[in-house]
């Protein structure tokens, strides 16, 4: 990971926790799925990635949850997931959603990336518990 990486997504995620403190999740939400839509010529087709693509992206996933471990203040499964939503889409043109489920028994909220159809930066053994209540494929 380069130096310059590293700074440029840590402010980006200083930026996604002051937005979800000042403007709450609702605006966020709604602001991310404007701010990075796919470029017209990507579409929404299932992708086949190479597998120097899949290194390079579980690397920028891992440079992710680097930062968020080193941020100070508390970055969980939300902040991850806008960031990792921003860049898959801005810096590698995938159609990658964030979605939102809930589990009632305990109740708990999570939230994650999906593309064509798959987890991307959680096990799908976890995130099957939960009931997708909001995912940026509906807006």
């Amino acid at each position: 990971m380069s130096k310059w990486e590293f700074i440029k997504l840590y402010f980006s995620l200083f930026k996604i926790d002051l937005g979800l403190q000042i403007v709450g999740f609702e605006r966020l939400f709604r602001r991310h799925v404007k701010r990075y839509p796919l470029p017209s010529s990507v579409g929404v087709q299932k992708l086949l990635l190479t597998h120097h693509d899949e290194e390079e992206v579980n690397k920028f996933l891992m440079t992710i949850d680097y930062v968020c471990t080193v941020y100070p203040r508390s970055a969980q499964c939300m902040h991850r997931s806008f960031l990792g939503y921003q860049y898959l889409r801005k810096k590698f043109y995938l159609p990658v959603e964030l979605v939102v489920g809930v589990r009632k028994m305990p109740f708990t909220a999570h939230a994650w990336l999906v593309l064509n159809g798959h987890n991307v930066n959680e096990d799908s053994q976890y995130t099957d518990q939960f009931k997708i209540i909001l995912s940026t494929e509906e807006g």
